[in-house]
């Protein structure tokens, strides 16, 4: 006999199923609206994080502004901008009330070391934004580091607009005449032995620099020369030739090191002009041999400690200019036809005596030949640091000949943004070049540049050298005390 089940146990087994499918269905909006939550804030937080760095960049932008202020203008005070002295050596400040959307609110507290620029300053960001509603993950915080140095025209060994071209094979390093940044020590000459920072800290150092902005092929033309350090371009490789370097030292012939070069160099090439603070005693035409200041009495130091002598042109055959022991001479030479400096013969030459410096400025053609140059002595041994002959091409337009040639050694630096310059391989070239276009001739020249021009810059402004995102604790750790404020 066949019975069946009473009508109200069928409806309960549907009712079942039903709040089971109702509970499963429960559940899944609820993990569905937290899922969706949780982007939700994970995205808000994304947000938020860009938000905070680029909070805590405008506080490095308003450190970096103040630290330059202070350069160009010595009279600024930090303390009257709103920040706060820590010792003699820092600062600190904070910034707070900066509004977003939805009402999220955000600081950015800015700790400044060796603000003054007497060592290298280092600032420290921290940027904080609070989320309305986010009470879980706390602010959205980032912590950043940046380390300056001043800029300089001669952070680099040999610069152009255009092209670099090393014809033959000559010989590209470096060395540091004032590893101490400190001009009361005594300088380093170079010399051919590598570099120990004990037993000889004049030694010879990998760190040649060579850079062009230009984007062409042959931008930098290395062809058979060994370049003891770095290449940069404005977007070709540089061209080498079968038996060319560039690398470290030890790298072998005809080899490129790949991460000694680069392609996406840059800088600025700014135009320059003769100082104008003090009057100039007017010398006219400095025809025959002269000694500077001392044959102008009316030149007389002034308030910087230096003599400002001016002249329509320099040169003659075999005469010889000297710039007296001890003394600093600034030396504006105002012709602009054909050659306004013009050293040449046999014994013409232009001798910087010991303890003695010359910056030159000059919008006309430069030939220094017959004995050259003579920067402190006729050789290594003896020379002076570049930064005691400065030559300054001041043209705006066209094309500034430049030739430095002659016997013995040049030691100096030279910025001309318009110059066309032609180093001669008898000459070994110490210090900094910077122009539209260079040429190195000769089998046997050789080329080496003073790492310690990259400090050299007077009111040059500070530029980041470094840039750090402190991410972990450990990063943040050792300036937490001092960002808590």
């Amino acid at each position: 006999m066949i019975t069946s089940r009473p009508l109200s146990s069928e409806r309960g087994s549907l009712l079942i199923v039903a709040m089971l499918l109702c509970a499963i269905i429960g559940i899944s909006l609820v993990s569905y609206i937290n899922v969706g939550r949780s982007a939700l804030r994970t995205s808000n937080r994304s947000l938020y994080n860009n938000a905070a760095m680029n909070l805590a960049e405008n506080g490095l932008e308003e450190a970096m502004y103040s630290i330059n202020k202070l350069v160009n203008d010595s009279t600024y005070s930090f303390s009257d901008d709103g920040w706060t002295p820590v010792g003699s050596d820092d600062m600190k400040r904070k910034w707070t009330g900066t509004t977003f959307d939805q009402n999220a609110t955000g600081e950015v507290r800015v700790y400044i070391y060796n603000y003054d620029g007497a060592a290298a300053p280092i600032i420290v960001a921290r940027s904080l934004v609070s989320v309305q509603g986010d009470t879980t993950q706390g602010a959205v915080e980032k912590w950043v580091k940046v380390q300056l140095r001043k800029t300089s025209k001669f952070a680099n060994g040999l610069v152009a607009k255009q092209t670099i071209n090393f014809n033959g094979s000559p010989q590209i390093d470096s060395w540091n005449s004032d590893p101490d940044n400190n001009s009361a020590t005594a300088p380093y000459t170079y010399n051919t032995s590598p570099y120990n920072a004990t037993t000889n800290p004049g030694g010879k150092r990998d760190a040649g620099s060579v850079g062009s902005i230009s984007v062409g092929v042959n931008a930098v033309l290395v062809d058979n020369a060994d370049i003891w350090g770095y290449v940069g371009t404005g977007g070709s490789a540089p061209s080498v030739g079968a038996t060319g370097t560039i690398g470290p030292f030890g790298t072998s012939a005809g080899t490129v090191v790949a991460s000694h070069v680069s392609t996406d160099f840059s800088t600025s090439f700014d135009n320059v002009s003769a100082p104008s603070t003090y009057s100039y005693t007017n010398a006219g035409a400095l025809s025959s041999s002269t000694t500077l200041p001392d044959d102008f009495p009316a030149a007389t130091m002034q308030a910087d400690g230096k003599y400002y002598v001016e002249c329509t042109s320099m040169g003659g055959s075999n005469n010889v200019f000297t710039i007296a022991a001890g003394k600093k001479v600034v030396l504006k030479v105002t012709g602009t036809t054909g050659y306004s400096v013009d050293i040449k013969g046999g014994s013409g030459a232009l001798n910087i005596s010991s303890g003695a410096s010359l910056e030159l400025y000059t919008a006309g053609d430069i030939n220094i030949g017959g004995k050259g140059a003579m920067n402190g002595g006729t050789s290594t041994a003896t020379m002076g640091q570049p930064v005691n002959f400065q030559i300054y091409g001041t043209k705006t337009s066209g094309v500034q000949d430049i030739n430095l040639k002659g016997n013995g050694v040049f030691s100096g630096v030279l910025y001309a943004p318009f110059g066309s310059v032609d180093l001669d391989g008898s000459v070994q070239s110490f210090g900094s070049i910077v122009g539209n276009d260079i040429t190195l001739n000769g089998t046997s020249a050789q080329f080496h540049y003073d790492e310690s021009l990259g400090n050299f810059g007077g009111n040059n402004p500070f530029r980041v050298t470094r840039w750090d995102e402190l991410n972990s604790a450990t990063d943040r750790s050792f300036y937490s005390t001092v960002m808590t404020f």
